[in-house]
C-alpha cells in the first residue's frame, strides 16, 4: 500500500489540494465526495451520476450508486463554507508585490433548460438571448457568483479568473436576494482586502445588491445600469439665503447634458453624478453609445469608485492593464474594469460546453444544487492547480479545458499502473482493485 501511495503522484496532488473542502464534510462522505471530484476530472463527459458511476466510480470501489446519489441529495453538504474555501484558495495565490490591487467579484445568473417534469424549481422563465428561438425558456435559473484575482505569469500581469459557486433559484426565490447573500459569504473572507470591486450587469444594480454594497466600507460598485436611471447634478453651493438648501442638483438628460467625445467606435461621454440608488454619494457616470442620433444604443456605467482612485491602485501597471488600448485614458478607467465581467459569460460558455453542466439527472433542488457545484469545484482547481502547487505551473497559460485533458489522463494512467502493479501475472477480482479506497485514507501531507 506505501508504493501504491508514492505512485500516485497526481491523485495525492489532488487530494492536498482538494483537503479544505473535504475536511468539511464526514470522514465517508468526504472519501465520496473525493471520488466523485476525480471522476468528474477522468472523464471527458459528465451526463449523469450514474455515467460516472458505471464507467469509473465502479471500478475502484465497492460503494453503490445510491451511495452517491444519498451524498448529493441527502447529506448536509456546506455549500456556503465550499465557497468561502474556494474564495481563500484563491486569494491564496496572490503575489506579495499584487497584493494591494483590487480584487472583482462577479455575480450574473444563467438558464439552463431542461425536458421533463419531475426536475425540482423547473419553471418558465424569460429568455433575452432566444437560445431556442423562443422569448421563453422551461429550465433552472442558476445565480453564480465569481472572483478574479491578480496574479503574475512569468513577469507578466493577469487577472486569473475563478468561480466561487451556484446557486439554484427556486420558485418564490428573488435573484437579488440570492446575490446578496452570496456577496455576504464572500465578503466575510475578503474584509481585510484594501478594495474589493463588485462587477455586474443591470439586473443586479438595485435593492438589496444595493444595500449589500453600501454595508462594506471596501467594496465598491462598477455595473451597467438601465438607460432610464435618474442622475443628478451635484447640489449647488449654499446661496446664503434662508430656506434649506438642495440636496441635489437638476435631473440630467443623458441624451443632451453630456459631452461626448469619439473614442474608436464609440462616442463617450463621463460625469460626477447624484443618484437615487447611492442618495449623497456622487457616483462616476459613463454613457456610451455607437450612434448619436440612435436614443436606443445608448447604456450607462456608474461606478463608486473615482478614476483617481483607481490610479493609486494600479500604480505602475496602467500599461499592462490593456493590450488593445495603446494609452489607457485616466477617465476611461471604470468603463475598462467592467469589461473583467465577460469573464463570467466566458466561464458558463465554457461550463455547459466542456464540463457538461447541463446533463445533471438530479431531481431535488439539493441535488441538482451540490451536483453543479461539486463541478464547479473541478473548474476551479484546473484554474488555481497550476498556482498552488508548482509541479502544474507549465499549465498556467492553458484553458481549463486543457488541464482537464492532461490531468484526468494522468489520472487513468496512474490508476492503470497501479492496478499493473499490484496484479502482474494473475488477475484478481476484488471490490477495490486498484487500491483507491487505501490512498484516500492515506495522509496527504
Amino acid at each position: 500500500m506505501g508504493t501504491l501511495y508514492q505512485t500516485t503522484v497526481i491523485i495525492k496532488r489532488l487530494r492536498k489540494y482538494f483537503e479544505p473542502y473535504i475536511s468539511l464534510l464526514t470522514k465517508p462522505s468526504g472519501q465520496k465526495m473525493l471520488m466523485l471530484l476525480l471522476a468528474i476530472l477522468a472523464m471527458q463527459f459528465v451526463t449523469s451520476v450514474n455515467y460516472l458511476h458505471k464507467w469509473f466510480l465502479s471500478g475502484v470501489g465497492n460503494v453503490s450508486l445510491n451511495a452517491y446519489y444519498y451524498l448529493l441529495t441527502y447529506t448536509h453538504v456546506p455549500i456556503d463554507m465550499f465557497y468561502k474555501a474556494t474564495i481563500r484558495l484563491a486569494i491564496s495565490v496572490i503575489p506579495e508585490a499584487l497584493k494591494g490591487l483590487p480584487i472583482f467579484i462577479i455575480i450574473d445568473d444563467t438558464l439552463q433548460p431542461k425536458f421533463g417534469t419531475k426536475f425540482a424549481c423547473c419553471q418558465t422563465m424569460y429568455d433575452h438571448a432566444k437560445h431556442n428561438g423562443t422569448n421563453y425558456l422551461k429550465g433552472h435559473c442558476f445565480v453564480a457568483l465569481s472572483i478574479r484575482v491578480p496574479v503574475l505569469v512569468g513577469k507578466e500581469l493577469r487577472h486569473l479568473h475563478v468561480p466561487i459557486g451556484y446557486r439554484l433559484r427556486g420558485e418564490n426565490e428573488n435573484k437579488l436576494g440570492i446575490a446578496a447573500e452570496m456577496i455576504d459569504l464572500a465578503m466575510e473572507v475578503l474584509a481585510d482586502c484594501p478594495m474589493v470591486i463588485l462587477l455586474c450587469d443591470s439586473w443586479y444594480p438595485k435593492g438589496m445588491v444595493i444595500k449589500t454594497v453600501k454595508k462594506y466600507a471596501n467594496l465598491e460598485l462598477v455595473a451597467n445600469t438601465r438607460a432610464d436611471t435618474s442622475l443628478f447634478d451635484l447640489p449647488p453651493d449654499p446661496s446664503g439665503k434662508r430656506g434649506r438648501p438642495p440636496v441635489k442638483g437638476r435631473k440630467l438628460d443623458i441624451h443632451t447634458d453630456f459631452n461626448f467625445i469619439r473614442v474608436g467606435d464609440y462616442f463617450i461621454a463621463v460625469k460626477v453624478v447624484l443618484t437615487n440608488l447611492f442618495e449623497k454619494l456622487p457616483v462616476y457616470v459613463t454613457v456610451t453609445t455607437p450612434d448619436l442620433l440612435n436614443h436606443n444604443a445608448y447604456r450607462v456605467f456608474i461606478s463608486t469608485v473615482q478614476p483617481e482612485q483607481l490610479r493609486q491602485c494600479f500604480g505602475g501597471y496602467e500599461k499592462t492593464l490593456s493590450t488593445s488600448i495603446n494609452s489607457l485614458a485616466l477617465w476611461l478607467l471604470p468603463v475598462y474594469l467592467y469589461s473583467f465581467r465577460w469573464a463570467i459569460e466566458v466561464m458558463f460558455y465554457e461550463h455547459k460546453t466542456f464540463w457538461s453542466f447541463g446533463l445533471y439527472r438530479l431531481r431535488s433542488k439539493e441535488g441538482i444544487t451540490n451536483f453543479v457545484n461539486f463541478s464547479s469545484i473541478t473548474y476551479a482547481c484546473m484554474k488555481l492547480l497550476p498556482f498552488v502547487d508548482e509541479r502544474f505551473s507549465a499549465l498556467a497559460h492553458e484553458s481549463p479545458q486543457t488541464c482537464k485533458y492532461v490531468i484526468g489522463d494522468a489520472i487513468r494512467c496512474e490508476l492503470f499502473l497501479s492496478r499493473f502493479g499490484l496484479n502482474p501475472e494473475t488477475t484478481v477480482y476484488s471490490h477495490d482493485p486498484l487500491g483507491l479506497f487505501g490512498i484516500l485514507k492515506d495522509d496527504a501531507a
